[in-house]
């Protein structure tokens, strides 16, 4: 057998028999992928704790907190009782002496991805969000524009119509950004409105406040709100509208649910399901897309890295997409960014979010836009709570 057919054929041995950490799903656990020491002789101790660190063993389950060039820093069991990640032991070690444990999420790239948008589309999106104590709207690569002081904006779908949350006073606040019909307060009762979201197609807006669910139908001039859903737990979270617009997304207790219109409830699903089995966090989100009925958009709470906590002392975030045809979820966002309250742009082609990033230290929220397949971040300077029309051609 020639050299040449001789090398390509251990390669190809090779590559069958070496784990490979960057090729289908793993399980992960707070955000970092588990994987098994296969090769234990090969683990260096890192870090504080090198020096007490105990030698790892075959099998062994360790979290993976950072992977570059071939090698992979990994996480083993915390030393001592109530002992957090930034106390584990740490190791460095080959990528071929580990394996990951089979999960839900991918770490190739899913062909269920979303295809990213045009930049024309990009550039006539319309982004509402706050900044200190007021809302601003920037349409495509124009300046800021300063609506009111308020917080929690929500867009319709063609950018032309804004709901916020006002400083003072119950409800929302519903304006038309070009002129036109005078502001509206809506919303009964005497709380302020917590969340709010238009249907895809704008003919419609609900919002959550007290407890319940009120929708109002915006193509019925004079029409009033309706209650959709009521008794809710008091931590619950209005996510938004189904595709088809004849459903609601609600984050309720340790579940995320599906609420008819008239606020029958359709579907219950722990919100565990769309991870890995971790019950997360009640701030963690469940976006539907406004585009692909299977498609969750989830900002889920996660560990941060050693810089992000040395400053913040607390949870990172992350974003993922979930697939409901396969039950599998792809990572969206890198670890160097907290990341949270994620939106959609209208065409489910492209996410904004807010995210602190690991430096400088203490900095402020900043806005990013990231294609839905994971591509494109880009930093669009200071706000927080996006949300994203999408001016007509």
């Amino acid at each position: 057998m020639p050299r040449s057919f001789r090398a390509a054929a251990l390669l190809a041995v090779m590559a069958m028999l070496l784990p490979v950490l960057a090729q289908g799903q793993v399980l992960t656990k707070d955000g970092d992928p588990v994987v098994a020491v296969t090769d234990p002789a090969q683990a260096v101790p890192a870090g504080k704790t090198r020096a007490k660190a105990p030698a790892l063993k075959t099998g062994q389950q360790v979290l993976v907190l950072e992977e570059k060039d071939g090698m992979v820093l990994v996480a083993a069991d915390a030393p001592g009782p109530g002992a957090g990640l930034f106390d584990a032991y740490r190791y460095r070690l080959p990528l071929a002496a580990v394996t990951p444990l089979p999960g839900k999420t991918h770490r190739d790239r899913p062909a269920w991805l979303p295809a990213p948008g045009t930049v024309a589309s990009a550039r006539r999106d319309v982004v509402a969000y706050e900044q200190g104590d007021a809302i601003f709207v920037r349409s495509g690569e124009g300046p800021p524009r300063r609506i009111a002081k308020g917080t929690q904006p929500a867009l319709s779908p063609d950018g032309a119509r804004l709901a916020y949350t006002p400083e003072k006073g119950a409800g929302l606040v519903l304006v038309s950004l070009y002129g036109g019909d005078k502001p509206q307060r809506l919303g009964g009762g005497k709380e302020p409105v917590r969340q709010k979201a238009f249907c895809p197609d704008g003919s419609k807006l609900a919002w959550l406040v007290d407890r319940h669910v009120e929708i109002l139908d915006l193509a019925r001039p004079g029409a009033t709100p309706t209650t959709a859903g009521s008794g809710l737990e008091p931590g619950a979270a209005l996510q938004g509208f189904t595709k088809a617009c004849d459903a609601l997304v609600l984050h309720n207790g340790d579940a995320v649910q599906w609420l008819g219109l008239n606020g029958t409830l359709l579907r219950s699903v722990p919100a565990g399901s769309f991870t890995n089995g971790e019950e997360g966090s009640s701030s963690d989100q469940y976006v539907p897309s406004p585009a692909d009925a299977n498609l969750l958009l989830v900002a889920g709470t996660t560990r941060g890295t050693d810089a992000y906590h040395r400053w913040a002392n607390d949870t990172s975030g992350a974003l993922y997409l979930y697939d409901a045809a396969s039950g599998t979820n792809y990572r969206l966002t890198p670890r160097n960014l907290a990341a949270v309250t994620p939106a959609w742009s209208p065409d489910g082609k492209r996410v904004s979010f807010s995210a602190l990033p690991d430096a400088p230290p203490n900095g402020p929220h900043h806005l990013y836009r990231i294609n839905a397949d994971g591509t494109g971040l880009t930093d669009l300077g200071p706000g927080f709570a996006p949300s994203v029309g999408t001016r007509p051609q």
